[in-house]
């Protein structure tokens, strides 16, 4: 869709299985999209689960020196200002998690127990390491019965914090997500026209509050539910491939 000329754009976009494939992190297909929305002025801004520093190993690959935000809306990373804070501490986190330890059988990404971080992750040793340096939530690895992971999940609001399910990992953070994120950014760049894609649940919140939201076709893309945004569509093509889609309405 093309936004009207007298709109201040903004694109915001989650990054595994959307604008990266969600096993190779492959991206050949949005470099020249990207391009095109650099001629044009319009910041192109990660809105992700991924860690700062993982991002920023990433981000050079694509000349992007825009803001961005990290760990599921946890905070919002600024190249002119402070960064913005939505969360609560991973040392915060870590302090609940141990009181609910005798209670729940569960490994954490900091746990010394937890080893082979690369083969429950999958990536590399170094990415590996990028991913378990986290500032604002923990990833747990469930080792309990499923119907603890329930009581576990009543659990965790009450004392304060949130849960997201889905992938290889519980995570555990503060009680923020991708679109009270975005709250954030709009003011920041002025935007008045927000265009939003992602592929997972945790994207929703994020595209419930833009003009234009692109559900990124995956082959789990079953568990996203509907978005309220005000206009929604689905790409044809998966992963990369269907962010770089230019046939939406």
């Amino acid at each position: 869709m093309v936004p009207p000329p007298s709109k201040k754009v903004l694109v915001v976009t989650d990054l595994d299985g959307s604008l990266l494939d969600h096993y190779d992190y492959s991206h050949s297909e949005v470099l020249p999209v990207l391009e095109r929305l650099a001629t044009l002025g319009i910041p192109v801004v990660a809105n992700t689960s991924k860690t700062r520093g993982e991002w920023f190993v990433m981000r050079d690959r694509f000349s992007n020196e825009v803001a961005f935000v990290v760990e599921n809306g946890s905070a919002v990373i600024f190249p002119d200002r402070e960064d913005e804070l939505l969360r609560s501490s991973r040392e915060e986190i870590n302090l609940v998690l141990d009181s609910l330890r005798e209670e729940f059988y569960f490994e954490t990404f900091q746990d010394p127990r937890l080893t082979g971080l690369v083969e429950h992750t999958g990536l590399a040793e170094v990415d590996a390491v990028l991913a378990s340096k986290r500032e604002f939530s923990e990833p747990l690895v469930w080792k309990d019965l499923a119907e603890q992971e329930q009581r576990f999940c009543e659990e965790i609001p009450r004392r304060g914090l949130t849960t997201l399910v889905g992938g290889l990992f519980l995570r555990v953070l503060g009680t923020t997500n991708k679109g009270k994120a975005l709250k954030i950014l709009r003011p920041y760049y002025g935007a008045d026209f927000v265009i939003a894609l992602g592929d997972s649940p945790n994207d929703v919140t994020m595209l419930d509050r833009v003009e234009v939201g692109c559900i990124i076709l995956t082959t789990s893309n079953t568990s996203l539910l509907v978005s309220k945004a005000p206009h929604v569509f689905r790409s044809e093509g998966h992963g990369p491939s269907g962010w770089a889609d230019d046939s939406s309405p």
